[in-house]
């Protein structure tokens, strides 16, 4: 079962935590594949990785079923996949498949304050007592 951790937003806004985390992984040398399941979101997040900052940015790639594997550490997907062959899932917007982010090592997703908040601490709950049931 894949390690999850929780990492508590201070607001709605995920972008610049969802970065932050991101650098993060990479400068560990992970291999990530980001959950956005939303195709406007994940396009959004596409643009902010290479804008975020005036003299840095985080390579990655927006991948698609005709890209095949790649080789980027950074994989953002709006489908269950794993081209990059990631131990990491970092969930970015609604909740990924169940069964597929337990094929991960770990599992890191942006808990919102409030009630979106105590909603995904439930999906999280329910997951690790069965992946499959979500």
């Amino acid at each position: 079962m894949a390690r999850l951790e929780l990492h508590e937003l201070k607001t709605q806004k995920r972008a610049g935590e969802l970065t932050a985390l991101l650098s993060r992984l990479y400068e560990s040398r992970a291999r990530v594949v980001v959950w956005v399941a939303d195709e406007g979101r994940r396009q959004i997040l596409d643009d902010y990785l290479w804008t975020y900052q005036k003299l840095a940015f985080l390579p990655h790639a927006l991948w698609g079923p005709n890209l095949g594997d790649v080789e980027e550490a950074i994989v953002l997907v709006g489908e269950p996949a794993n081209p990059n062959r990631a131990t990491v899932l970092v969930v970015g917007d609604d909740p990924p498949p169940g069964a597929w982010a337990a094929t991960f090592e770990e599992v890191h997703d942006l808990i919102a304050p409030g009630a979106d908040g105590e909603e995904r601490r439930a999906f999280w709950s329910r997951w690790q007592n069965d992946p499959d049931s979500v």
